[in-house]
């Protein structure tokens, strides 16, 4: 009896809850017609869902009060209202989408470390989207970072290409990589993992010009450059293939694959990304010796997340990469059998958590995250090898060739926590501190070469974001860092142990004024430093006359520091169909005793050492100029230019004779190397319909110094001015849509049209590797297809 008036109880409270429970439904729109697959989003329950095939949605279950409903579609503004739920109402909203070309509206994370509006942010926040991989056919992070203001993308090795990200004129180790906001991106994994990941994972990329904007690291000077991988959003899935030809001879194929699942609440999801790639490798000047390299990779990963409460979300994401890539010569054969070769196989796992959680009053959150990556490379490094027949007899060369085989781990873990606290509408609090490990450990026996250097960070960071009122935001903040590093660095007779204790502080100011709803007036001032470390750049190796050459910290190499400021001016107007954007920016950046590489020497077993030392000092400064119109929904134009100059306080030396009696002049240079005056970039896409698309892009890059290694004997080095280059590159493709949201694509275009290409690489076993400058590749054809459903 008991027993069923329990139930009856139960059945009863049930019933009037359901009673008492709202509801919203609706229609989302865009152009008169139904808007598929639109995101519907209620942040105080953390539910979400999205619209059927004609555009409509409901909610169900929802308690009587006040939320805020977002709704996101791409490409589209987004929109947020404020509604008010009486008990048991059933409120119908109907919603009307306006086109956003530039994604001004979009929600970003990497200007104050919470998510926020892109023209609200205090600092200008470019990003780099699939709408612009799509457009230049880019296939890997790095063919696609050109394609943003004070962004180049350089390759500095011959053999191996190893490339690194420019940013505001500074090279690659002055700008922090993250990825999901985590800086786990590691030395070792940065040689050559730009080129690893693939576009299909990316959702986007946010950049942040200068080190005034974040509360990341230090050693964002130049910039932070955030990896954002793909969220699930709705039920969908996407193959594809592109097949490339370089220079209409050597095949690159790719081969993609995309899923997400998401659940009928939206409150759990995960999306899944396949990537393989087969390029073989490429001879520019017909001496049997590659300038793009042979590469193979297979990179799999799945990002996921779960509203375990209304108010908390966990998330989960893991992606594996095995890449293998070899250049030089002999591929037939193995490496130490080669007249020349750099050869590289990569095992890389990284896996990232976070757990988020807000107040009912949505007034405070929390966040704890962890991310960790681990790296394993077996490496091969060297030249004179030949097939030894049965009775040969071994030669110096063959003992130096056949020992050039290298291993390398890595580990790079990071952890942390976060908290918000909006004080009011005009005062939020960010504060938290995140505990940051690298190992690595590098050796190469049969050079006597090995580092193992261990780098902890403990930073510790607070912001204080400010309205006095409306019109002007200030963010005030500053970051302490506790850095040990405890290296040993040993290359045959040198050694060199690396002890130190950094304790830095490193405040950073910014200023936004909107005097118009259509212009911004922004400002910013930041500290940074590097360490006496190890980065990327000293963990690759080339080949230069015939020899490899390896990169040694100097013992009294001191810490690097800088000041920064940036100073830009934004104008956004949308008139009708047709949407502007404008950007100035201006830039400036002192570095005190920064890094430099000189001195190059060779060592008694034939190995070339190049020293890295502190000079004098070293200023950066210039202007971005961006330019981006939409209009008529069918034409969008992107561009951007860059000018500026790099130059040393002191006229630095870069080599000398050994022998104070030879006659031949040392070689100085007052620019930073590698540094253009003018660089930029342009992408235009018309789309007259649904079905057809054409896409145009262009790269320039204009005049740099870059060092030259001229005669293997004596290591003597000159500076050479190089050639401007401009990429044009063209793309259509013709799409099928089915009424039940299947689609296909073909596409087909060519990279590099008029095959703007370095002309004079230098030629056989003793060339200077690292004498590469300019476009990455050279005429390219390509044509593929994509197949999928949302």
């Amino acid at each position: 009896m008991n027993s069923i008036r329990l139930a009856l109880g139960l059945l009863i409270f049930t019933t009037y809850v359901h009673s008492q429970s709202a509801a919203i439904s609706g229609s989302v729109q865009h152009q008169n017609e139904p808007a598929v697959g639109a995101s519907i989003y209620i942040y105080e329950l953390g539910r979400g869902t999205r619209t059927n095939n004609k555009g409509e949605f409901e909610i169900a279950n929802i308690k009587a009060g006040a939320y805020r409903v977002r709704v996101n579609f791409t490409g589209y503004k987004t929109i947020e209202q404020k509604i008010e739920l009486q008990a048991n109402e059933q409120k119908k909203l109907h919603f009307n989408l306006e086109e956003e070309a530039f994604n001004q509206n979009e929600v970003v994370v990497s200007a104050t470390r919470n998510r926020i509006n892109r023209q609200d942010a205090p600092v200008i926040v470019n990003t780099i989207s699939n709408r612009t991989f799509e457009a230049t056919q880019s296939l890997s992070l790095a063919e696609g970072l050109s394609f943003s203001p004070g962004l180049r993308l350089e390759n500095n090795c011959q053999n191996c290409g190893f490339t690194q990200l420019r940013m505001n004129g500074l090279d690659g180790a002055y700008s922090q990589i993250l990825i999901n906001s985590r800086p786990v991106f590691s030395a070792l994994a940065g040689v050559y993992g730009l080129e690893m990941l693939p576009a299909n994972m990316v959702d986007r990329i946010e950049i942040v010009r200068g080190g005034g904007s974040v509360l990341f690291g230090g050693n964002a000077i130049a910039g932070t450059v955030n990896i954002i991988t793909k969220d699930p959003l709705f039920n969908s899935f996407e193959v594809g293939m592109n097949q490339g030809f370089t220079n209409a001879e050597a095949s690159d194929r790719t081969l993609t694959f995309n899923a997400s699942l998401v659940s009928e609440d939206f409150k759990k999801g995960i999306t899944f990304f396949g990537f393989n790639r087969q390029r073989a490798p490429w001879d520019a000047n017909d001496d049997d010796f590659s300038e793009i390299t042979q590469l193979r990779n297979n990179t799999f990963g799945f990002d996921a997340f779960w509203n375990v409460a209304e108010r908390s979300k966990l998330k989960v994401g893991l992606y594996s990469i095995n890449e293998f890539r070899r250049g030089g010569s002999d591929f037939d054969r193995a490496p130490h059998q080669s007249r020349l070769a750099e050869q590289l196989q990569h095992n890389i796992t990284s896996l990232n958590t976070s757990f988020e959680h807000y107040t009912k009053n949505f007034k405070h959150k929390f966040s704890v995250y962890s991310s960790a990556q681990w790296v394993n490379r077996d490496s091969y490094y060297g030249a004179g090898g030949r097939i030894i027949e049965p009775g040969d007899s071994l030669t110096e060369s063959d003992v130096l060739a056949i020992n050039a085989y290298g291993q390398s781990k890595d580990v790079a873990w990071v952890s942390g926590l976060q908290y918000n606290y909006e004080v009011s509408k005009k005062i939020l609090l960010t504060a938290g501190s995140e505990y940051n490990f690298n190992r690595v450990s590098d050796r190469m026996p049969g050079y006597g070469r090995s580092i193992d250097q261990d780098v902890s960070t403990l930073g510790t960071y607070a912001q204080l974001e400010l309205k006095p009122y409306e019109k002007l935001t200030f963010l005030l903040g500053g970051r302490y860092d506790v850095l040990r590093i405890s290296g040993k660095y040993l290359l045959e007779e040198e050694n060199f142990n690396n002890n130190k204790n950094l304790n830095v502080l490193i405040p950073r100011l910014t200023a936004m004024y909107s005097f118009h709803k259509n212009w911004r007036l922004r400002a910013s001032f930041a500290q940074g430093y590097r360490g006496p470390q190890a980065f990327d750049e000293d963990l690759h190796i080339e080949t230069v006359g015939g020899a490899a050459r390896f990169i040694l910290l100097s013992n009294d190499l001191k810490t690097e520091r800088s000041n920064s400021a940036n100073l830009s001016l934004n104008y956004d107007k949308m008139q009708g169909k047709t949407q502007i954007n404008v950007v100035v920016d201006g830039f400036y950046t002192q570095l005190n005793n920064p890094f430099i590489l000189s001195n190059q020497v060779e060592l008694p077993n034939g190995v070339a050492v190049i020293t890295k030392r502190n000079g004098a000092g070293a200023q950066v400064y210039g202007t971005n100029l961006e330019a981006n119109v939409a209009f008529t929904n069918q034409w969008m134009l992107q561009s951007g230019l860059t000018l500026q100059r790099a130059t040393y306080d002191e006229e630095e030396e870069i080599w000398a004779p050994e022998d104070e009696t030879d006659p031949t002049p040392a070689s100085f240079t007052s620019r930073l190397l590698r540094t253009p005056n003018t660089y930029g970039y342009m992408t235009l896409v018309y789309s007259p319909n649904k079905k057809w698309s054409f896409s145009y892009s262009a790269v320039y890059t204009g005049t740099m110094d870059v060092a030259h290694m001229i005669d293997p004997e004596t290591e003597q080095t000159v500076i050479k001015a190089t050639p401007q280059f401009f990429e044009n590159n063209v793309k259509i493709s013709y799409t099928i849509q089915s009424k039940d949201n299947y689609r296909i694509q073909f596409f087909a275009g060519v990279q590099n049209i008029f095959n703007s290409y370095q002309r004079d690489f230098d030629f056989g076993q003793e060339r200077d590797a690292g004498y590469v400058y300019g476009p990455t590749r050279p005429r390219t054809l390509f044509f593929g297809l994509k197949f999928g459903m949302q």
